[in-house]
């Protein structure tokens, strides 16, 4: 009687936890429920969802600007010297260089080429050269330092925009003239020549420190020139200035 007792009183007492348990709230029933996690969204969240390569619009944008550069970069590859003009209508100083370099180098091993890619700006408005080609064409007029290719020479060394450049190619100038290579050229059209070209050169190269030495080297060679310190002074024929058109002064 009293084993059965106990066990009803077991039984009551396992009923009625279960009862206590059942009716007691979730320990997290009434917490705040929080939003869903942003995830990647925020300032890189557009970069971090597209696929790998993928520069979106600035990428398309930086693969249009490129287009132009490679097709003229191609174009001077072959030698063609029109894409200079192309390249300078573009208004990109950079792209119009790197062309210019590539159609120098491409020039380099051929006196022929150079002396086209010269010719083209020197005769030109508008078409700067580089401190590269003027040392190149430099070299080759060595070789024959005719009236004409004098005249080029010093244009294209001052289109350069490189105060060391040009003083570098009048000095050779003054040497050949007063070796007597320069046979017809007097002292004072040589002079005239080398102050006119000078004035091309843009006005940073002007004003640099090596545009300070080129003033001093500019009166040596007036005084070399006015002193007639030459071999010979036969008669000219014609004028330097036929040889090139006039062009504005670079400001």
């Amino acid at each position: 009687m009293s084993a059965i007792l106990i066990i009803s009183v077991f039984l009551i007492f396992v009923a009625s936890l279960a009862l206590l348990r059942t009716k007691r709230p979730r320990s997290d029933e009434g917490a705040e429920q929080l939003p869903p996690p942003f995830g990647s969204r925020g300032l890189f969240a557009d970069i971090a969802a597209r696929p790998p390569g993928d520069g979106g619009e600035a990428g398309a944008e930086g693969g249009a600007s490129e287009e132009p550069g490679k097709s003229l970069r191609a174009r001077a590859e072959r030698g063609d010297l029109a894409v200079l003009l192309d390249a300078h209508a573009t208004g990109n100083a950079a792209l119009y260089r790197a062309t210019l370099d590539v159609l120098v180098e491409r020039s380099a091993k051929s006196p022929e080429d150079l002396r086209a890619l010269a010719a083209l700006l020197a005769r030109s408005d508008e078409l700067r050269a580089c401190p590269a080609l003027a040392e190149l064409l430099l070299g080759v007029w060595k070789q024959s330092p005719t009236r004409p290719a004098t005249a080029e020479l010093l244009r294209v060394a001052a289109l350069s925009d490189d105060a060391e450049t040009f003083g570098l190619a009048v000095s050779n100038v003054l040497q050949a003239w007063e070796g007597g290579r320069l046979e017809d050229a007097s002292a004072e059209e040589l002079r005239s020549l080398i102050e006119a070209e000078y004035w091309l050169l843009s006005s940073e190269a002007k004003r640099s420190g090596a545009g300070f030495l080129l003033k001093k080297r500019l009166a040596d060679a007036r005084r070399r020139l006015s002193g007639g310190a030459r071999r010979g002074n036969p008669p000219t024929t014609g004028s330097f200035g036929d040889e090139l058109p006039a062009q504005k002064e670079r400001e």
